[in-house]
């Protein structure tokens, strides 16, 4: 089962149900996201995803501050996350891609757009293409959620220290 709760500035968080087949087992889970705890940085610090607000300013790579337009949030429970391995989240360990990038343990879609580049590039893959290698793995949880949001326009955005991708 996945449930959707959308952040409109009209509305309140509400729980809306997506429908969805049971996944066949070699699916690739096709939505990025950021797991619970995972810290965007704002306007007014660091602030945890599941907080993100629809209008709280965001900080991108480059240092403008950009209005959340949208937020919502999946929740994957284990009957979908046996069928579809695929949408397992992905943790990397801290320093993985130089000291401080993550400043922390960070949790997110398989999916989810980086900067995995060691030092100062820039190179942006999806996080299902570090599972396995030194300081990124997949998590076991019997359950996931993803918080999801995005500025209105493609942007690269500053979460646990590492340039992340919000595209609309």
């Amino acid at each position: 089962m996945i449930v959707n709760q959308s952040m409109r500035p009209e509305r309140a968080l509400r729980a809306r149900p997506v429908p969805a087949s049971r996944p066949s087992g070699s699916e690739l889970w096709p939505l990025p996201g950021l797991c619970w705890n995972a810290r965007v940085t704002t306007s007014f610090g660091e602030l945890p995803v599941q907080g993100l607000r629809v209008r709280d300013l965001v900080k991108t790579s480059t240092g403008q501050f950009l209005p959340v337009k949208w937020v919502d949030q999946i929740h994957l429970d284990a009957d979908f996350l046996s069928g579809c391995p695929d949408a397992r989240a992905i943790t990397i360990e801290p320093n993985t891609f130089g000291p401080g990038r993550p400043s922390q343990p960070l949790t997110v879609s398989p999916q989810q757009r980086l900067n995995a580049a060691i030092g100062h590039g820039t190179y942006i893959r999806p996080a299902r293409d570090l599972s396995g290698n030194p300081g990124a793995g997949r998590n076991t949880d019997a359950q996931q959620s993803y918080y999801l949001f995005h500025v209105g326009e493609p942007a690269l955005v500053y979460v646990e220290g590492v340039l992340i991708s919000t595209t609309p």
